[in-house]
Order: C-alpha cells, then structure tokens, then sequence
C-alpha cells in the first residue's frame, strides 16, 4: 500500500469535512448538506458517500476525494494538502531528495528575507520622519490605517543602501541571498545597491499569505511608475495576484472573483468591503491565474478602465486566454453567459467601468454604485460584439464585413442555442441578414477566395477573411482499445480502482503526445453536444476524467505551463518529469515505463479517445448509483426532480454510447423483431 492510499483509508470524510465548518446529517447510508463551494441554502445539496470515501454536489458538481475537498476549501496545492491529510492521518511521508531538500532551504531562506524587508518597509512608512512622503500619498488615497496594516503597506527611502546595510550587517543575510530575493542589484564596479529607492511597496503575497515579492510606485519623477519584483525562485508574477491571501475566503463564500488592474484599486475595494477582489501584477489575465482562482470560484468578473487602453487591455486579456488554450490542443468554449473553459468551466464577465473612472475612484465615491456595476457586469460575447463594433460606420458594408470578421470566429465556438442568441444580436447592431451569418458559419474551413458572386446563393456561401473552424469528427467507437479490462469486454460494469489502467493510459498518452488533449476535449465536447442535458454534469478535459488525485495533480502541473513550455519530445519531457516533486516524479516515471510505445506506432489519438469514452461510461455508471441513492432519501420535492432529471439523462447517455452499432454488411436482428 502506497502513502496516498494508506491516507485515504485512515481519514474519515465525514469527519474531515464536518471539522472544515459544513455540517452534514445523515441520510440512509449517507450525509447531506450545504454545499461550501456555492451559495446555497434552501436546499442541501452536498452529498458525502463514506462507502467510498468521496463527496458530490448535485448543485455545482463539485466531487472529490478527501485531497479534493481539502485543496479547494482551503484553496491549497496537492503538496500541502498531502502533508495536512499525512499528519493528520498519522502517516509519515517519504523524505524528499537532497537536492529537492536544498531547493526548499533556498526557498525558506528567500521568504525570511522578503518577510524581513516587508517588516522594514513597514516601519520606515509607519514610524520615520523620512518616510512623509508615502505617509502623506497614503492619505491622499484615503487608505486607513487598518489598510496599511492589513497589506503591510511600505515605503524604501531614497538612499543607494539602506535595506541592503540593514538586511546584511543587522539582519545577518548573505548579500547573494538578498540579490536573489530580488531587493539588491549587484554592479561590477559598485557593488550592491537597492532595487527599490524612493517607492511606496507593496509587498506580494502567495494565497498562503507568504511575502514572495514586491511592487513599488515611485513618489517622485523616477521611473518606470511601477517596479516590480524580477522572477526568483519564488516569484513568479503569472502565477501571483495581488490580495489572493486576504480575498480567499470571501471569494469561495460568493462564489465570485472580481480582478482589478492595480494595487490600490484591490485595496480601496477591500477598505469599503468588497473583499472578493484582486489583481494581477502588471499581466493579462493567464491560465495559470485562472486555475489558482478555479479552485475557490466558478465566476470570475474583469473591471477594467474605460478608456481605449482599458478596452485593449481587457480584448488582449480575453486573446491570450483564448490563444493559450487554443495553442497545441487546448481548447477554450465561450458560451453567452460568459463561460470560459481551460482546466474547468470558470464564468467570465466584463465589468463596464464609466468613462474616465477606475475602480479605486467609483468605489470611493460611490460604492453602492460599484455593486451595481458587478451585477450588471456583461457576458464575454456582449463585450466583443461591442468592442469589436467600436468606431465602425455600420452603414457601410465595407465596415459591416470587417465587423463579422471579427465575430464571426468567436460565434463558432457557442453552441448550437446560443448562436442563435447572438445571431439575432449582430443581426441587429451589424444590420447583417441573420440568415446569411447562419449560412457562413456552414461556410468552408479554408480561407475563401476573393471572387464576387455570380449567381444566387453564392454571396451566402463565401467571405473573404472568415475562417470557421470544426469540430473533429470521433472515430468508430470500436477503435482497438488496449486498455478496456476484461470485465468491460464481457459486458459487466467494472469495479472503480485507485488509479485505474485505463486513467493511466490516458494520462500517459497525453503527457507523450500534446495533441491528445484536443482529440480528447473535443470527443467529450461533441458529446455534450448530442446530449445537451449532459452539459450542467460533465465537465469536456481530461482533468474531468481523472479520479486519481495523484493523477489529476500531475495533469494539472502538465496544463498550467505556459505553451512554450510544455515538452514535445522524450529529452524535454524527461526534464520537465525531473523538475517534479518526488512523489510526482516517481508516479510519472512508473507510468510511461508500463506503457511504451514504438515510433512508428500513429494510432494514439484513437486510442485515447477510447479510453475517454470508456472512463465518461464510468463515471456516468457511478453518478446513477449515487443518484439512486440520493434520490431513495430526499424529502424535497424539487430537489428530487432535479435528480430525476439528471438520472434519465444518464440513463439516455448510457443507451446511446453502450448500444451496438448497426452492420452495414450483416443484417441487423433488431430490424426483425416484430415481424413475422
């Protein structure tokens, strides 16, 4: 037995859950409540199973194991979630290597550090006659006292060497380690020297609330305006955002994310009381951004400035999430409500700021009139359609074509109801004929030519510039599959395995070959597609697929690399298995070692497609046992009709994917029955 399983048999869900502020009651053989990860209270929806030790919610669909209930509540990654469930558990985990072991005593001595400067910045701002002048722009912004404290608000005096004098002769640090922290500068004739001189800091916390970096405004004429922290060991400004630490809670509690473009604008927000809101650190909105914040919300909300360079911001925001997934398999649906998927589903909206005004000053002045501009925040599809229309004669067709050309991309990635939603819109601000937007989304996938319409129909059917993109049509569903078990091949339902070979071999496939992911994303959204009811129940990437917690936490190190950096050979995806943690490392070594491959084997992408196939079969056989369960105890009507209704959509997915093709060759007995 491994330490994850030896974990898992020795933490009781219930109770690890009860003593994380839900309270559960029991019903039959299980325990119902209100769920924690969305608001909700009339109706209990969270379900915990202790048979098999995990939890669902039939109102946001949130499941799990115990590693999946403890990294999202507490909005924790698997390593710290590992080491809380282990000591709780009272199993010992194995030690890490030596050089995972130095790479962790660097990583402390960086965080003493910047704990140190935070310490100092805090007391020059607060206690010293020199530090006025952030004093007096502190008051300038209005920002109290319980602010400063709370983000530990500082200042660096406009002197060559003073953190550096006090971190090295008071503190006792090593001028290396204080260059590495990012706070000295070292110069071949000079010597060390402060990075950050004559600038109100903003420390930088992870979502643990460690001090990892800095921001520092300049007060005077100095430039830039804003300096930051350069990328260490420990900051990565991609993956930070600013405030995460002090919004956590109260972004899991409403179930919403607001992100704001500056410093000040999340701290003005949190002073009047919204405390739901943070901001990246000088970069567009990132995946890595959005699977940090996924773990605690469903919603995320863009507040921008107005102005053009607001509306490039938020346009280049909304591109890079859109390219990055798009980009060597990933995928990205955009739906009228404004529902982004990457990892998982995460709502996007745009929060329309009034003309010439950011956050900071709309809340000061008015925060009731900042609450109503989140809750009319708009979908991403209404902001484009707007954007995109900005500044264009509508009355002229050279301008109406370049408007389609802009949208018509983004219409094609909404399903099927939703296109007709915003086919009456551009129908009405473009003045674009509805039928002939419809007729071009079933145009060619390849640019079209630039010839002018010769007979009837034809300008219906051609546009230069538009490029309409498909969905991959699956392969037969009986592609050979070398991972079905033999209980599958004989008809039974299998029994569900920690790890099981088939999650093995997907995941396998997928870390060998970077294009399975889209295969994969695509196979489960075409399905979606024939289901629709199956939408609000599955989730379309492989992360949804996996059970595993190991696994997923593999998978989700894989994904969050910037594309650039993802492996696509064997050298670089053994490097990049080398950069994990132990644990992870030996799992992923395991795993491509029992599933080789020869270099003239191409038939990959199908046989990933059918273990996803055959793992969404799985998963829909559980959700029904657990629905049949669920629905022999609840008392509240509507709450079992829901149930109901999710139940025959399964039912109906199940008859479809496990009924037998029909022969092209052979007569069918199904034709015969009936007859005589």
């Amino acid at each position: 037995m491994n330490e994850l399983d030896e974990i898992r048999d020795k933490i009781d869900l219930v109770e690890l859950i009860n003593s994380n502020g839900v309270s559960l009651r029991k019903a039959g053989r299980n325990y119902v409540g209100f769920c924690p990860f969305h608001p909700n209270s009339r109706t209990p929806a969270f379900t915990v199973f202790p048979d098999s030790q995990s939890f669902y919610c039939f109102g946001c669909q949130a499941s799990g194991t115990a590693f999946d209930f403890l990294m999202r509540k507490q909005g924790l990654d698997f390593p710290t979630a590992l080491a809380q469930l282990a000591a709780r558990a009272g199993v010992k985990l194995k030690p890490r290597t030596e050089q995972a072991q130095a790479e962790d005593a660097r990583r402390t001595k960086l965080l003493e550090i910047n704990a140190a400067a935070a310490k100092y910045f805090n007391y020059v701002l607060r206690e010293l006659k020199r530090g006025e002048p952030a004093r007096d722009y502190v008051a300038h912004r209005a920002i109290n006292d319980a602010m400063v404290e709370a983000f530990q608000l500082g200042y660096s005096l406009d002197d060559w060497g003073h953190l550096f004098t006090y971190l090295t002769e008071k503190k006792g640090y090593a001028p290396e380690d204080v260059e590495a922290a990012g706070l000295a500068i070292h110069h071949e004739n000079r010597g060390y020297y402060d990075r950050f001189r004559g600038r109100l800091i903003f420390p930088i916390r992870n979502a643990k609330g460690e001090v990892v970096g800095f921001g520092g405004r300049a007060l005077g004429d100095g430039t830039p305006k804003y300096l930051n922290t350069p990328e260490t060991l420990i900051y990565k400004k991609g993956e930070l955002l600013y405030g995460l630490d002090l919004a956590r809670e109260a972004i899991r509690v409403a179930d919403c994310t607001v992100v704001v473009e500056g410093y000040i604008d999340v701290i003005t927000a949190h002073q009047h009381g919204f405390r739901n809101v943070v901001a990246p650190l000088g970069t567009a909105l990132t995946r890595s951004h959005v699977g940090l914040l996924k773990r605690l919300s469903h919603q995320v909300y863009l507040a921008l400035d107005a102005d053009a360079a607001g509306q490039r911001a938020t346009l280049k925001g909304l591109t890079t999430l859109r390219e990055s997934a798009d980009e060597e398999g990933g995928h990205l649906v955009t739906t009228a409500q404004g529902a982004v998927r990457l990892e998982s589903d995460v709502a996007l909206r745009i929060i329309r700021m009034p003309e010439g005004r950011d956050p900071d000053e709309v809340i000061r002045s008015d925060p009731e009139l900042w609450q109503n501009l989140v809750t009319s925040a708009v979908p991403v599809m209404e902001f484009y359609l707007s954007a995109y229309t900005a500044g264009l004669d509508l009355t002229r067709p050279e301008a109406q074509r370049q408007a389609l050309d802009r949208l018509l991309p983004l219409l094609k990635e909404l399903d099927g109801t939703q296109q007709r939603v915003y086919i009456a819109r551009i129908e009405q601000v473009v003045g674009i004929r509805a039928e002939l937007i419809l007729d071009l989304l079933k145009g060619k996938v390849d640019r079209p030519t630039n010839r002018r319409p010769t007979g009837k129909g034809q300008s219906d059917r051609v546009r230069p510039g538009i490029q309409v993109r498909t969905i991959p049509t699956p392969p037969p569903d009986d592609a050979p599959h070398p991972a079905t078990s033999a209980e599958e091949s004989e008809g039974r339902q299998p029994q569900r395995r920690t790890g099981s070979p088939t999650e093995a071999f997907l995941l396998t496939l997928a870390l060998r070959h970077p294009t399975v992911e889209a295969a994969v994303e695509a196979l489960l959204e075409a399905s979606n597609l024939h289901q629709p009811a199956l939408r609000d129940i599955f989730g379309t990437g492989i992360e949804d697929l996996l059970e595993n917690p190991i696994y997923k936490e593999i998978w989700r190190h894989y994904v969050t690399l910037p594309i650039e950096w993802r492996p696509t050979n064997a050298d670089e995806l053994t490097r990049w298995i080398d950069g994990l943690d132990e644990a992870l490392r030996s799992t992923v070594s395991e795993l491509l070692a029992a599933h080789q491959r020869t270099a003239e084997d191409f038939r990959y992408r199908q046989e990933a497609e059918h273990c996803a196939r055959s793992l969404r079969i799985e998963q829909a056989r559980r959700m029904q046992q657990h629905l049949l369960q669920r629905i022999k105890d609840e008392q509240d009507p509507r709450l079992h009709n829901d149930m109901l209704g999710r139940f025959s959509a399964l039912t109906a997915f199940l008859a479809t994917t496990t009924t037998p093709r029909r022969s092209s060759t052979y007569p069918d007995l199904r034709d015969t029955l009936g007859k005589e």
